[in-house]
C-alpha cells in the first residue's frame, strides 16, 4: 500500500468522531455482506425470470429444478468470490478487478450447476433454454453489477461517506508522510480522528517519546477509541518496542504498517515456509500454460489487427513514399526473451536508419523526424508494424518496450533490474506506456521510473492484466503524444 498525509482533515475529524457514529454513513464492516447479498438476489432474480419466461415446459417441477439451479450458482459465487478475497472493501472498489472477477467467478457456479445437473441426473426434468438463458444473462448482468458497485463505492470512499472505527496513528515523521486518513479508511476500515507524531530519531529523546506517547495514550481513553494504528521504520526496533511497551497500557488492537523498505517486499507472492512464510522477489519466467494463454492473445489481437488495417497500412506507405526518400519500413536490431536478438520493424519516421553502436534517441522537434513521421510518432501510429513481430513470434502485443541495442548496453550499466526486463516477451505496449511513459526519455530518472514500472508488470503479469493493458493503451494514446 502507498500513502500520503493529510494532517489537516486527520485534525478536522477528531472533533467529528461522535457526530459520525450517529451519521447515515456507509458501515465500512458491513459492505461486504450487504453486496454478497446482492449477488445472491440477482443470481435468485435471474433464476426466477429465466423459469418464468423461457422455461420450455410450465410445470412447477420444472420452476423448481431451475430456481434450485440459481440457488446452487449462488453460493458457488458467493464461495468462490469470498475464497479469493474479493469482498474485501479495498478490492470491491477496484472496478476493472471486480469486472474480471464476476466473470470468473460466474463461470465457476456455471461449472457447478451443471456438474449438480449432470451428478443429480436431473438434467431431464430441467428446461436447456432457461437454463442457458440464466447462464448467459447471468455473465452480463454480475459484470455490469460489480462494476456498477465498484465505481460507486470509489464515489463513497472519496467522499468520506463511508464509516469506520475511530482511530488513532502514532509514528515518526517520515513514515507519516506516507500515511493518508483515507487509505486508512480504505484498506483497514478506520477512521483517523488524530495522529502523533514522533520526531525523527536522531531529533528526540526517551522523554520526548514517552511524553507523546502518554498523551496518545490518554486521548485513546477520552475518545474511546477503538484501535491504533502505528507507522514506524522497522529497523529501529529499540524504539519500536519502547513505543509497542507503552501502547500495552491500552486494551486495545494496534497494527504496525510496513514501512517504506518493506512495503514493496510486501506486495510480492508470498509462499508457506512452515509456520512462517517466504516472500516471492522474484518470479520465475510465465510457466508454460501462462504462455500459452499469453500466445493465444498475441495471435488473436494480431491477427484481427491486421486484418482491419491493411488499408491504413496502405495509405501510411504511400505517404511516406511521397514524404521523403528513402524506405518504408524501418528495421533495427533489439533484444527480445532472454536476451536473444530479433529486428523489429516500423514506419520510418525519420530521415536516418541507425542501428550501430550509437543510436541517438529522437527527441522534442527532432529535425531529423519527417512531416509524415511526426504525425505518425504523436499517433503512435509508426509502431503498428511491429503486428507482424507479433505474429512472427518475436515479441507480444503486451511487454517491455524493446531498446535499441546500443541504449540497453548503457542502461543495462546504470540501472538495477534493467537486464530482467527481457524474463518476458518485449511488447507493442506495456504498463509504462499505460502510466505515461511513453516517447522520450531524456533523464535517467525517466527511464528508471519506467523500467520500474516494467518490473512490476513482469512480476504481477495476469491475462486480464493485459487486457486491461490494451485497453489503456487507447486511452492513453489519445491524451499524449510522443516524440
Amino acid at each position: 500500500m502507498t500513502f500520503s498525509t493529510d494532517n489537516a482533515r486527520s485534525e478536522a475529524a477528531s472533533g467529528k468522531v461522535r457526530r459520525w457514529a450517529g451519521a447515515s454513513k456507509l458501515d465500512y464492516f458491513a459492505l461486504a455482506p450487504f453486496i454478497a447479498l446482492g449477488d445472491i438476489a440477482i443470481i435468485l432474480l435471474l433464476s426466477f425470470l429465466s423459469a418464468q419466461f423461457f422455461s420450455e415446459t410450465e410445470t412447477a417441477l420444472d420452476a423448481t429444478r431451475t430456481l434450485g439451479n440459481g440457488i446452487a450458482a449462488s453460493v458457488a459465487f458467493v464461495l468462490a468470490t469470498q475464497a479469493r478475497g474479493l469482498y474485501r472493501p479495498w478490492r470491491l472498489s477496484r472496478a476493472g478487478e471486480q469486472l474480471a472477477a464476476a466473470i470468473t467467478d460466474w463461470t465457476f457456479a456455471v461449472l457447478f450447476v451443471g456438474t449438480v445437473i449432470f451428478c443429480f441426473k436431473v438434467g431431464d426434468d430441467t428446461s436447456r433454454l432457461a437454463t442457458g438463458v440464466f447462464a448467459g444473462a447471468g455473465f452480463l448482468v454480475l459484470p455490469v453489477y460489480r462494476w456498477v458497485i465498484a465505481t460507486w463505492l470509489r464515489k463513497e470512499l472519496a467522499a468520506g461517506k463511508v464509516m469506520g472505527r475511530p482511530t488513532i496513528v502514532i509514528g515518526d515523521e517520515y513514515e507519516l508522510a506516507n500515511v493518508a486518513p483515507t487509505r486508512v479508511l480504505e484498506y483497514l476500515g478506520l477512521l483517523e480522528v488524530r495522529r502523533f507524531v514522533l520526531p525523527k530519531a536522531e531529533d528526540t529523546t526517551n522523554a520526548t517519546d514517552n511524553e507523546i506517547l502518554k498523551a496518545a495514550l490518554q486521548f485513546a481513553r477520552q475518545q474511546r477509541v477503538d484501535e491504533v494504528v502505528v507507522a514506524m521504520p522497522w529497523s529501529d526496533l529499540t524504539r519500536l518496542e519502547r513505543v509497542r511497551a507503552q501502547l500495552r497500557a491500552l486494551p486495545l488492537s494496534v497494527k504496525l504498517l510496513p514501512d517504506l523498505s518493506v512495503n514493496q517486499l510486501l506486495d510480492a507472492p508470498r509462499v508457506d515456509f512452515g509456520q512462517s512464510v517466504a516472500i516471492e522477489v522474484q518470479r520465475a519466467p510465465l510457466s508454460r500454460f501462462e504462455l500459452g494463454q499469453k500466445r493465444v492473445l498475441d495471435i488473436a489481437v494480431s491477427g484481427v489487427a491486421m486484418t482491419v488495417l491493411l488499408p491504413l497500412f496502405a495509405a501510411i506507405a504511400i505517404a511516406i513514399k511521397l514524404d521523403s526518400k528513402g524506405p518504408v519500413i524501418f528495421r533495427q536490431r533489439r533484444n527480445g526473451f532472454g536476451g536473444r536478438q530479433f529486428t523489429i520493424f516500423k514506419f520510418r519516421s525519420m530521415t536516418v536508419m541507425e542501428d550501430g553502436a550509437v543510436v541517438t534517441q529522437a527527441q522534442r522537434n527532432d529535425k531529423r523526424v519527417t512531416r509524415v513521421g511526426k504525425f505518425l510518432r504523436s499517433t503512435s501510429l509508426d509502431e503498428l508494424p511491429q503486428i507482424l513481430n507479433v505474429l512472427f513470434g518475436h515479441m507480444s502485443v503486451v511487454g517491455p518496450r524493446p531498446h535499441a541495442i546500443a541504449h540497453d548496453d548503457a542502461y543495462s550499466k546504470l540501472i538495477a533490474g534493467y537486464a530482467f526486463r527481457q524474463h518476458v516477451k518485449p511488447g507493442i505496449t506495456g504498463w509504462a506506456q499505460c502510466k505515461g511513459f511513453r516517447g522520450e526519455t531524456a533523464q535517467l530518472e525517466l527511464m528508471e521510473r519506467r523500467i520500474e514500472l516494467d518490473l512490476w508488470y513482469i512480476n504481477n503479469w495476469s491475462i486480464w492484466l493485459d487486457l486491461q493493458i490494451i485497453a489503456r493503451t487507447f486511452l492513453e494514446v489519445l491524451r499524449h503524444k510522443a516524440y
